[in-house]
Order: C-alpha cells, then structure tokens, then sequence
C-alpha cells in the first residue's frame, strides 16, 4: 500500500534531519581532528623554537611534573652535554645520576626534603660531561606561577669557577707576597735602627766628650767648629732616622700590617708636650705660638698617643716651614661632645702662612706629594708626611679637614672619638670646664730621674752598641755589667742574690737565646726577685706588635733603638725627689 504525501515528507524531513546530524558530527569531527593537528604542529613549532633558543648554550632546561615527577620538557643541548638522551631519561629519571656523584646526590636529596618550593633550590656540584671532561654545575630548582611543574636550570660556570680560582690563587700570592713584605720591613727596620743606634749613640759620647775639655779648648775656634760638626751630624741622623721611620711606617700601611696601641694618656699632658716641643723654635722664628685647650670636662682618653702625635707633630711642623717671622700659629683642643663612653674631639693648627694652591689640595694626602718642586727644594721632606697622618687618622676612625687660602694660611682639623679612661681618678673632670682663653696648658713639674748608683745588666750581642750604651749610662752614674746572649744574661742574673741587679736591659734578637726567652726564663725563677725586678727591652723591633708581645712575654717596657737615652733614664731611673 503506498504511502500518502504527507507521509512522504515526513519521511524526508526525517532524512534531511538525520543528514544534517551525521554531517555535523562528521564536521565537528573533522575540527577537532584540525584543532589536534593545529595544536600538535604550534607545540612541534614551539618546542623547535625553545629548542633553538635553549639547547644552543650551555644551560640546560628541565621540567618535571610536581605530581608525578615525569618528564615534561628537556632543551636540546642535554645530549650533546651530558651524553644522555631525552628517551632515556624519559624511561628512568634515575639516567640523570650518571652526570654526578652520590654525595651530590645525597646532599641534593637532603635540600630538596627541606625544600617545601618556596623560593629557590640551589646546588653546586661537579659532574661529568659527555666526553668525560669535569665540569662544575650550578642548580637551580624553582617552581612557577602555574605551579604543576618543577623548573630546574643546570648552569655550567666551569669558567667562572677556573676564574674565582685563578684569582683565589692571586689573592694567595698577594698575602704572600704582603707576608715577605712585612718580614722584609720588620728585618729592615732592626737591620736599619742597629746601625743607626751606634751612629747617635756615639755623636752623644762625642758630644760627653767635648763638654769635659777644659775652658782653654773649648774658647778655641776648634772646638766652637767640633761643636757644630757634631750638632749637624746629629740633626742629619735624626732627619735619616725620620725618613727611615717615614718608609717603614707608609709600607706597613699599604700592607694593612700597621697596628695602633691603646694605652691610656692625658690629652693635657700631650698637649703640654707639643708645647715644649715647639715652643722655643717657633718663638725663635719670631711667630707668635698661641695652645688653647677649649670646653673640655673629659682628660684622660684611651688611644694611641705615639701615633696622635705623629699627626699633629706633622702639621705643627708644616706650619712652621710656611708661616713666616710675623706670623701667627695656634693649636686648639677642643672638645666637641661625650657621648656613651667615648670623648669626641678637635684638634685644629692654624696658621698665617703662605696657603695650599687648591689644586695641590686634592692630591695633598698622596704619597710622595709635594706642591712643587721649589718647595722641596727649600723646605725638604719626603712628601709622605701628609699620607701617613691621613692613614694614621683613618685607622684611628677619624678624619682631616684642611681648609687654606693662598696667602692666608691653612687649617688642618683633626676629628676623633676617644674611649674614656674611667680606671684613673682624673679620667672625669666632673662639673668643670677649662677657661676658654687659657693659651698654655698647666702641667704638674715633671720629676727629676737619675740612673747614679743603679746597678744594671744589659744583655746585647752587638760590641759597638754594647760598648757606647754602656759609656752612656756609666757617664750619667749607672753600673753596667754586659751579657752578650740572653742564656748569658740569665746564668749571669740567677747566679747573683737576689736584688744585686737593679734593672735588667735586655735586647731582643740575639744567639742562643733571645731576649723574649732570657725573659720568660728569669720570670720561672724560683727566687723571691725573679717576678719583681723590672726588665726593659732594648730592640730595634719597635712596631706596636713587637712591644705588645714584650709585655705579655713578662717585660715592664720595650725601649726603642736608637736608644733616647734622656728617655730610658725617666723609664728605668729613680727619682730625685
């Protein structure tokens, strides 16, 4: 029976409908499959393009999956480096234990336990490439902003750690070569002072001498020259000794070897000490010698008195050589503050002298500057006066300010911060202040000290030394008796009663036993004046270093060669009232 119209365009509604259901899904199906291919050829693209930039250095790039710790992304470069494939590492991540040891391993393991994926993981290591070469690794583990992956990034800096060892190895022979440097200037130093010692020592004996003539000698013209050949011969040798001190000092310096005392002294008494310094030769210049010691409450300070007054015998001495007869020079102490337990201070030297060029100002604490060359030549100076009171300042954690006008006169401020000496009664001036305008600093009357009568044993190896340090003292009364080790000078101490020796000399480096064992010997003495009979070194080793270890050694001083011997007398001597 046929089917009425109706019917058949049902039926064909019915089939164009089911027509356009396959054909859609045939569509789709053919999109998806487009889309698929679109996004294999972009990820294709995109790891050739990755591969290209990060598989072309030395830097390789991995990624795992922060769940299942597979393999996501490794550059290009990883075969031609380590010598392992993708595929390999693929299969077993384990493959990557080939490129190092286990106690690379081990030592990462135990970071990345630690690690909770914050920041970075970071982990040097040696490993091998894929010619068996070494080759120094850094690691670095981080995870990214999606935070489903761990990005490690392997960096070889092979070349950066043969670099951080070439200039390691520079370093190494630089503090070697400062070492030999030290040792050379401290060897140069006892070397340079023990002649030096003899060459003052015996201008002194000379000068003994000729003050003993008889009033007929000594109206000759004769003696009036003698007299002055000896007194150049001392001021030349006195000058050679201060340049000698000049190189040692600005070489100990540059090698970072200088080291500065801290011992406690009276800023009064140094300043009463710069004023008897300079005092006369100033006023004999016709300049006007103005100190001042201004708004201090504070006296005594803990510090390096040699080496302040280095600085300040420096400038002083400057201003000297420029400020003509007229002229004015004044130094100002002056307290600035107190703050905790430190005394912050000024020291300032004016002077009317001749002024600083300004561009000879920007160079005036370089080594071996001078303005021009007609200065040195009539003023002298070695040019390092300038840097070694810069350095001095510096270590002592201060600082210079120099302000001159050409014609004018200069001024050289000096700024330190002192550690207060609390153990001494005049450590604090409380409730009081130093008259603003006093000129000269009041000092207690020094002490007389004499050497007459003291019986003395001196232990020193050098004859000529020996022989005029002995003519010395025996002149200003004393009783010497020479050693000429330090094992001499102690069978010589032990084998006296006790309290026959008065004080003990004892040089440093000397045969068979040195001055530091002679002493550390007498001190073990089982003798009731081996403890208590002051010893004093006598040495050419007259760094702070070489002092500090005379003292802990058991010494009571360390007197510098050449022997001043105007202080070894107050040092050792008595009093005469």
């Amino acid at each position: 029976m046929g089917l009425k119209l109706d019917q058949w365009l049902y039926v064909a509604v019915a089939a164009l409908f089911l027509l356009w259901l396959v054909l859609s899904a045939v569509a789709h199906g053919l999109s998806v499959r487009q889309r698929e291919a679109e996004s294999r050829r972009r990820f294709r693209y995109e790891r050739m393009f990755f591969q290209d930039i990060f598989g072309s250095g030395d830097t390789i790039y991995m990624t795992l999956g922060r769940k299942d710790k597979r393999l996501l992304y490794l550059s290009g470069n990883a075969e031609r480096i380590w010598g392992i494939r993708e595929d390999e590492i693929q299969a077993d991540i384990e493959a990557l234990s080939r490129i190092t040891t286990k106690g690379y391993r081990r030592e990462f393991m135990e970071k990345w336990k630690r690690w909770g994926g914050e920041g970075e993981l970071c982990q040097s290591f040696v490993g091998q490439s894929s010619n068996g070469a070494e080759v120094s690794y850094e690691l670095k583990v981080t995870v990214p902003e999606e935070g489903n992956v761990y990005l490690f990034r392997f960096r070889d800096n092979t070349r950066e750690q043969e670099e951080m060892e070439r200039l390691r190895g520079e370093i190494r022979r630089a503090e070697m070569d400062v070492r030999y440097k030290t040792d050379f200037l401290s060897n140069m130093s006892h070397e340079i002072r023990t002649p030096m010692n003899g060459i003052l020592g015996m201008l002194a004996l000379s000068q003994m001498s000729a003050s003993r003539m008889d009033d007929h000698c000594k109206s000759t013209e004769e003696y009036r020259m003698i007299g002055e050949y000896l007194e150049k011969a001392e001021s030349l040798s006195q000058f050679l000794l201060g340049l000698i001190n000049d190189i040692l000092d600005m070489s100990r310096i540059e090698s970072g070897k200088l080291e500065l005392a801290k011992e406690p002294f009276d800023l009064f008494e140094f300043a009463e000490k710069i004023r008897t310094m300079f005092q006369k030769t100033i006023e004999e210049k016709g300049v006007v010698f103005k100190m001042e010691l201004l708004d201090f409450d504070v006296r005594r300070v803990i510090g390096d008195e040699l080496r302040l007054s280095q600085v300040v015998v420096n400038f002083l001495s400057n201003a000297v050589k420029f400020t003509p007869a007229g002229g004015q020079i004044t130094v100002t102490f002056r307290q600035m503050n107190r703050l905790e337990d430190k005394v912050h201070f000024m020291i300032r030297v004016r002077d009317t002298g001749k002024g600083i060029e300004p561009e000879f100002l920007k160079r005036i604490f370089k080594p071996f500057e001078q303005e021009t060359a007609s200065i040195a030549k009539s003023y002298g100076g070695s040019g390092l006066g300038m840097a070694i009171a810069d350095n001095m300042v510096r270590l002592m954690e201060g600082h210079i300010v120099v302000d001159s006008q050409v014609g004018k006169g200069s001024d050289f401020n000096v700024y330190l911060a002192f550690p207060i000496d609390r153990s001494h009664p005049q450590g604090m001036v409380e409730d009081r202040v130093i008259e603003k305008t006093a000129p000269v600093v009041e000092a207690e009357p020094a002490n007389e000290y004499t050497v007459e009568g003291m019986r003395l044993l001196m232990a020193e190896d050098n004859e000529i030394n020996a022989e005029i340090a002995i003519s010395i003292l025996e002149e200003l009364g004393a009783f010497v008796e020479r050693a000429a080790d330090g094992k001499e000078a102690l069978d010589l101490f032990s084998g006296h009663e006790p309290g026959y020796y008065d004080t003990i000399l004892m040089d440093i480096q000397m045969p068979v036993m040195n001055g530091w064992e002679a002493t550390a010997a007498i001190r073990r003495l089982d003798r009731e004046d081996a403890g208590c009979i002051p010893i004093y070194a006598l040495s050419a080793d007259a760094f702070v270093e070489d002092k500090r270890r005379s003292v802990s050694i058991g010494m009571n001083g360390h007197v510098s060669k050449p022997i001043d011997f105007d202080e070894l007398v107050r040092t050792i001597g008595r009093t005469e009232r």
